[in-house]
């Protein structure tokens, strides 16, 4: 099972980021599927998983 029962502010705001994002490049506010489904795309999750390697990489350099 999951452990987000409840999101921490940073994680509400990124998803608040992607909200305004979207309705300021498209003109229309998305819906929370429409945020999700996008999320769980293949190249989106490859994309963020090669973010959080590189931010960890930055913090503990070998």
């Amino acid at each position: 099972m999951s452990e987000f029962g409840t999101l921490e502010g940073c994680l509400l705001g990124a998803l608040e980021d992607v909200e305004n994002f979207i309705m300021e490049t498209t003109g229309q506010k998305p819906t929370q599927q429409e945020i999700a489904n996008a999320l769980k795309r293949y190249f989106v999750l490859n994309e963020i998983k090669a973010h959080v390697v590189m931010e960890r990489e930055e913090e503990n350099p070998s």
